[in-house]
């Protein structure tokens, strides 16, 4: 069995995470910060920060509203899929 073959809400999901994780970067050079100091301030060990903003795992729900915290966003701003056209989701 190939373990290897996406699947259309395997595709979704990792659609929502690159949209998710291009949003926490864009707040990031709103709030003039830097990748490290919100990993500090959420409580994220930086490697694993690194790992996930660059899409090899990904944030748990509990890191993403620690991250809003400490962007001083609300959480679902994290979530704002516009960038995805419904077909793209369909993929």
């Amino acid at each position: 069995m190939d373990t290897n073959t996406a699947t259309p809400a395997t595709t979704a999901a990792a659609k929502v995470t690159e949209a998710t994780n291009r949003n926490i970067l864009i707040e990031i050079v709103r709030n003039d910060t830097s990748k490290n100091s919100v990993a500090r301030r959420a409580g994220i060990p930086l490697t694993t920060f690194s790992r996930k903003i660059n899409g090899h795992a990904d944030f748990t729900i509990r890191e993403l509203g620690a991250i809003a915290d400490a962007l001083h966003v609300p959480l679902d701003s994290l979530f704002n899929l516009d960038s995805i056209k419904p077909k793209q989701m369909a993929a």
